[in-house]
């Protein structure tokens, strides 16, 4: 599958209009704030040669260590929003998601990046990303917190979802070098995470001030525009 040229983007998105005599959620607005990097995202060289399988493999080992060293750190931040969140349920679905991080950084350790330096200095890019998230953290407002976390569940659950179409597509080429890789996309629980965590934005948004729903925007486009060079960074920054 060409990512490039999907005129219906197959959006990971929930059903999220709203029901008669309610306005339309706030994630919809923050999904139209990125329209620009969405299709940034769609155009860059590391999607299309991660599909085709073209991707020179020093650039995919730069891109999962840097990844692991980021949810490494993002596992922090979701558990500070756990902190934050105001009910049982909220605080169990944050803190669920910190423990996956750790999981997932563990099981990049175990399998893929066997053989790699298993101490790589943070990059440019990834050092910019977790500052931006400790620093919206720190700062203890729940919601705004929230919609800087977003989009690493959203546009990873966005890009993952063509990627594994065409992948499949593809009829599930054996010899595809990232193949294993590909097959993760169609994890229906990282999915249902993902809406689940675009839901309780919204809730959150709902009681927001105008101030804090601006600073939501801010954020929330912040955190995309990073998502963005990260996917570009081992073209920048990968040595070799």
């Amino acid at each position: 599958m060409n990512v490039h040229a999907a005129e219906s983007r197959g959006d990971a998105d929930p059903d999220l209009r709203p029901e008669p005599g309610r306005t339309e959620p706030f994630s919809r607005l923050l999904w139209a704030d990125i329209a620009e990097t969405r299709t940034a995202i769609d155009a860059l060289p590391f999607i299309a040669e991660l599909g085709d399988g073209s991707l020179f493999a020093g650039h995919f080992a730069y891109y999962l260590a840097q990844d692991a060293l980021y949810l490494a750190a993002y596992s922090r931040v979701l558990a500070q929003a756990s902190v934050l969140a105001p009910t049982p349920a909220e605080r169990e679905f944050w803190a669920t998601g910190a423990a996956n991080c750790i999981e997932v950084e563990l099981e990049l350790h175990r399998t893929w990046l066997t053989g790699h330096d298993t101490r790589p200095a943070p990059g440019p890019v990834t050092r910019s990303y977790v500052d931006h998230l400790v620093a919206v953290s720190a700062a203890g407002n729940y919601a705004v917190l929230l919609a800087a976390v977003l989009p690493c569940y959203w546009l990873y659950a966005d890009v993952g979802e063509r990627l594994h179409a065409g992948f499949t597509a593809s009829r599930r080429d054996a010899a595809h070098p990232y193949a294993d890789w590909l097959e993760t996309y169609a994890d229906e629980g990282f999915a249902a995470a993902t809406r689940q965590a675009i839901l309780l934005t919204d809730t959150a948004a709902a009681t927001a001030t105008a101030v804090d729903r601006a600073l939501m925007r801010a954020v929330f486009a912040r955190s995309a525009a990073l998502e963005l060079l990260f996917f570009d960074a081992p073209r920048l920054h990968a040595p070799g």
